[in-house]
């Protein structure tokens, strides 16, 4: 049960903290320039076309005209595509291109004079750059690319390696006596349509597969992102206290162990406080008729009720028992800077949960997915990465929540005991030793 005294202090932190500008600024301002974010991407998408003139230098003398002829067939394909097929399709967009290729005569005794001009055309952006066809390119598929950079123009490289692979391939069928055209007749993409292997699939099943990954992804980050604002909120309140001396005035009425959970439970309101607010604006945002003024047809999928469901069990595990870390580095310490060398531990361990979300997001029932999922200081990542992705057994849950209640209730008994002495410690900065030493104190 939470003492009056206990709420009080949850109390006055909550609203110390949303009274503030800063929480509502940062409320409002990180979801808007999420949204900018996302929408100069779409535009930038849309300004990525390959365009720009190349030359092509074909001493094999067959390639030239096949790569026009797939050009113009790519372009037509691209053209007569159904508006409302591309709107509902789910494959990925292909991107327009604006290729302008021009012939360049040849021969291997003039190339090295004629590569003089051409790279001199490319360095003055004459033309954007121009290709080497030879014998080679029919036998073994090896064109030589010649521009400005190596690492720049990716979309246009890709695009016009694509274009050769279909032109060379038909000129290869030619050689076989095969016709070339049998190549677009019998060329086929097959596209795996995911389901669940279940006797009763779920309503959406596969369909919206990516939109719950990206999801999975972003509220992956909103965990590892909040625990670290959050954890530095507590440990700079408690410094701040301690250096003005407030915390004296305060243990003379409530028991320290009181005031940092107090502190942990008020400053963990105020997160779910910003999330929901967040979770209304985004319900607002993607109503059928918001979504349509946005140009965007067909609404935005649900999302899966157990993914919010880990998102709040684990972000509130996982709060819980950093706060409660955070709290017993920074009561020892006069400064922050003093604090920061003992947090960068809780610190490394999400870094370590973050770096290895992959392999959670890749083989969820894996070796090594299943370990960090148990280890308490990782399990609110990479649990909830499993959940979200291919729920694991509940008993898995279970026990990665079970570890999860105990280490919290562990760390917090020996950060109190830590905190009790350390809030009313000045001067010399503990070691190490001392520290341990408060925890093991009666």
């Amino acid at each position: 049960m939470i003492s009056p005294k206990m709420r009080a202090v949850v109390k006055r932190e909550y609203l110390q903290q949303v009274r503030g500008k800063a929480f509502w600024i940062s409320t409002f301002l990180i979801p808007t320039i999420g949204l900018a974010v996302i929408f100069f991407q779409v535009l930038l998408t849309k300004s990525l076309v390959a365009k720009g003139k190349i030359g092509v230098v074909d001493l094999s003398g067959r390639l030239y005209d096949t790569l026009i002829a797939e050009q113009h067939a790519k372009g037509e394909e691209e053209d007569e595509t159904p508006v409302s097929e591309k709107a509902q399709s789910d494959q990925p967009k292909r991107l327009p291109t604006r290729i302008d290729f021009f012939k360049v005569d040849a021969t291997k005794e003039t190339l090295p004079d004629l590569r003089t001009k051409l790279n001199e055309d490319v360095q003055k952006e004459r033309i954007k750059a121009y290709i080497v066809l030879d014998g080679k390119t029919l036998e073994t598929g090896a064109a030589e690319w010649r521009a400005q950079s190596v690492k720049a123009d990716l979309v246009m490289r890709e695009t016009v390696a694509n274009l050769l692979s279909r032109a060379a391939t038909k000129e290869r069928l030619k050689d076989r006596g095969v016709d070339p055209k049998l190549y677009d007749q019998a060329r086929l993409r097959v596209d795996l349509d995911p389901h669940e292997a279940k006797a009763i699939e779920t309503a959406q099943g596969g369909k919206n597969a990516g939109f719950n990954l990206a999801v999975s992804g972003i509220f992956f980050f909103l965990i590892y992102i909040s625990i670290f604002i959050y954890g530095a909120f507590i440990m700079r309140g408690v410094l701040e206290e301690k250096n003005n001396r407030i915390v004296e005035v305060i243990v003379s009425s409530v028991k320290p162990t009181e005031l940092m959970l107090g502190k942990i439970l008020g400053i963990g309101l105020v997160g779910l406080t910003q999330y929901a607010i967040w979770g209304v604006l985004a319900a607002v945002i993607t109503l059928p008729g918001v979504v349509g003024l946005m140009g965007m047809t067909g609404g935005m999928p649900p999302i899966p009720f157990e993914t919010i469901a880990a998102f709040v069990v684990f972000f509130l595990l996982g709060y819980f028992l950093y706060a409660s870390l955070y709290a017993a580095l920074a009561a020892p310490f006069n400064t922050e800077q003093e604090a920061q060398q003992f947090s960068m531990i809780p610190g490394m361990m999400l870094i370590l949960a973050s770096t290895t979300w992959f392999f959670a997001f890749n083989s969820p029932n894996g070796t090594l997915a299943q370990v960090l999922s148990f280890f308490p200081f990782t399990s609110p990542l990479l649990m909830f990465m499993r959940i979200s992705v291919q729920p694991p057994p509940l008993w898995q849950i279970g026990v990665s929540i079970a570890i999860l209640i105990a280490t919290i209730l562990l760390v917090a008994w020996v950060a109190g005991r830590v905190y009790r002495v350390g809030i009313l410690m000045y001067g010399k900065k503990p070691t190490l030793p001392e520290i341990v030493r408060w925890a093991r104190a009666a």
